[in-house]
Formats: C-alpha cells, sequence, structure tokens
C-alpha cells in the first residue's frame, strides 16, 4: 500500500463498506414493557431539602420513561419523618416548580403525609394477618437477637396482643418504648432485613399534619405501599438501595403483589465541596451561599438563575444513558448542548 499513489489508495478504498456507528437517540428500551404496556414511573424525593442537580437525573429518567411507554409520572413528597428529616415547608412548592421547569410531565403530586390511614389500614391487615408485631424490646436486646436470628418474646404474641398494642402505639406508650416489626426470616444473610421496623413513634410537630399523627411509617413499608397503590412498574433507583429492595420485596409477597421492576442508574454528582444537600446547607449558615437559589450552588434553583436551560440539562442527562457507574457533571459539555439548542433555536426561527 505504501508504494501506491494517493489515487489509487482512495481507488483501493472505495471498494470497502464502512458502516458508521450511530448515536443512539433517547432511553434503550425496557425489553419488559411488550404489547403497548404503559410505564408508570415516580420520583420520591424528601422535602427536608431542595433538589440538586442528582435529583434532576432521576426526575428526567422517570418522566421520559413514562412518555416513551404514555405512562403516569408521579411526584411523591415522602415527607413522614418529622424529626430527623423535618420537612421544610418551601421544599413542598419548590420541589414541584422545579421539575416543571425540568420538562417533566406531573400525573400528579403525592404527599405521603396525606396518606397514613391508608398505612394505617394495611398496617392493621398485616397484624391481623400475623405478619406484623408490636415489639417493646429496647434497643440493645433486639441489636442482640437480630445478630444472632433469635426471635424476641413479642414476636410470638397473638394477633389480639398485638392489635391491643399496636392500639397503645397511638395514644399509650412513649417515644422509643414500642416500634411495629414485620415478620421476615431471622435468618436472613442481611441482619438489617431481619424483622424490619414499619412504624415507629415519633412525638415531633409535622410542619403539616401538626401533631395529629405520632406513629409514622418508616421509608420501606410507606414506599411499597405507594407503589403498589399507584401502579407503579418501573422504580429507577441508585445502588445503594438494594438492601430496601429486599425489605419492600417481603411487603409485596404478603399481598401477593407484583413488584416492580427496577434499573439502577448511577448518581450524578458535582465536584468540590458541597456535593450533598447537608454541605449546601452548612455553606448557606456560613455565608459562603446566599441560599439554595444562590447561582453557585449545585441545586435546580441555582442552575435556573445561573442562566442554564432546562433542555440542557434534560438532553445531557438522556445523552449520558443509564449506566450503573457514578458520574460528575461536565459542566463544559452542559454549556456546550445549551450552545448548540440555542443555536439550533436561532436556525428554526430564521427559516
Amino acid at each position: 500500500m505504501n508504494k501506491l499513489s494517493r489515487s489509487e489508495i482512495e481507488l483501493e478504498v472505495s471498494k470497502y463498506t464502512f458502516l458508521e456507528k450511530k448515536q443512539r437517540e433517547g432511553l434503550p428500551d425496557l425489553q419488559w414493557a411488550t404489547n403497548g404496556m404503559r410505564v408508570n414511573t415516580r420520583f420520591a424525593p424528601n422535602p427536608s431539602g431542595f433538589l440538586h442537580i442528582g435529583h434532576a437525573k432521576v426526575a428526567i429518567l422517570c418522566d421520559e420513561y413514562a412518555k416513551k411507554y404514555s405512562g403516569k409520572f408521579y411526584v411523591r413528597l415522602e415527607d413522614t419523618d418529622p424529626k430527623t428529616k423535618k420537612p421544610i415547608l418551601k421544599a413542598y412548592d419548590s420541589i414541584v416548580e422545579d421539575v416543571k421547569w425540568l420538562g417533566c410531565n406531573i400525573a400528579e403530586v403525592i404527599r405521603q403525609s396525606d396518606r397514613m390511614e391508608l398505612y394505617y389500614s394495611y398496617a392493621k391487615k398485616l397484624i391481623e394477618a400475623g405478619m406484623a408485631y408490636v415489639c417493646t424490646c429496647d434497643k440493645e436486646t433486639m441489636h442482640s437477637n437480630r445478630l444472632s436470628g433469635t426471635a424476641c418474646a413479642c414476636r410470638s404474641l397473638s394477633v389480639r396482643e398485638n392489635v391491643e398494642r399496636w392500639g397503645r402505639m397511638m395514644k399509650d406508650y412513649k417515644e422509643g418504648e414500642a416500634v411495629l416489626r414485620l415478620k421476615t426470616d431471622m435468618s436472613h444473610s442481611n441482619v438489617s432485613v431481619r424483622d424490619w421496623v414499619m412504624f415507629r413513634i415519633i412525638d415531633e410537630e409535622h410542619p403539616l399534619t401538626k401533631d395529629r399523627y405520632r406513629v409514622w411509617p418508616l421509608y420501606n413499608f410507606a414506599a411499597a405501599i405507594d407503589d403498589h397503590e399507584l401502579s407503579i412498574n418501573l422504580v429507577i433507583r441508585g445502588k445503594e438501595h438494594e438492601i430496601n429492595q429486599m425489605k419492600q420485596a417481603y411487603v409485596f409477597k404478603y399481598f401477593s403483589w407484583s413488584k416492580p421492576h427496577i434499573l439502577e442508574v448511577g448518581v450524578l454528582k458535582v465536584r468540590g465541596e458541597m456535593a450533598h444537600k447537608s454541605d449546601i446547607r452548612k455553606a448557606i449558615a456560613e455565608g459562603r451561599l446566599t441560599g439554595w437559589d444562590d447561582p453557585r450552588a449545585p441545586t435546580i434553583m441555582g442552575f435556573r438563575n445561573r442562566g442554564v436551560k432546562p433542555e440542557a440539562i434534560r438532553k445531557y442527562v438522556i445523552d449520558s444513558g443509564i449506566g450503573k457507574n457514578d458520574s460528575y457533571l461536565d459542566i463544559q459539555k452542559l454549556s456546550a448542548i445549551g450552545r448548540s439548542l440555542e443555536h439550533h433555536s436561532r436556525e428554526e426561527a430564521e427559516q
């Protein structure tokens, strides 16, 4: 080949067909969603803070798959921990506003604190079926029992006794004196899955329901109930929720419900010292940020005030795909996408 002239090389190359690899447009198909199946998804943040860029990734992916398969996309505000994850009133409206700004089509906004009676009704069904029990063991005893796989005395109480204890949780027991546990497998390979807690007593006023409730469901119970009630069949989550999936599987099994399909994705992060909500709170408290909407903050409000277009964020997330590896936000790439979209819009306007 080195002895051939350029024209001879071009003639030789022209004899071969080269297949150009086309970049996939949109998200990959779901192999299980066949025969016109509608895919329903949910984005479930905690309103104890405001949305950051990592939230944007999950919200956009959930919305995109719901649109792709003519399903419904729900925003579910998980606000059943008025103590350690105390909800912020402004966050309720802000989260919905941010999700809409990202171009998501919300079918309904769900607040879990509005659904307490529903959770209570399902809890009572499990108690009456002998699948749940009120445990009054101290933390040290229960921790020891779970480590050794030993059932505590409360586990063998009759249904009638557990129903009576469940009623006492509502008014008599003090915080920390009793919890409602789900009967799982005391020999499960993961200790945290063994008879995990469904409800606990929290004597802390909720910003919306005030002091109406004092027995609150934990994440895994409320999430499982809502996923079933809302017909969610696709849950997009990070790898860190693997154990939660194991716990929730028991609820679906006991009620003979179909479990949603799980799609694990990597977390989209920002580099630097403000990678988490707690970091942003600290920066605000120390005066390094003026608030959650400071253009320097990696929040959705911050990006909006920075002049970033929601279309650019959406295209960035979709183009990045659904890989399981965590990634860091490439600001230069996001900016390039934004410029490209603006250029395309100007061309269309001129035509």
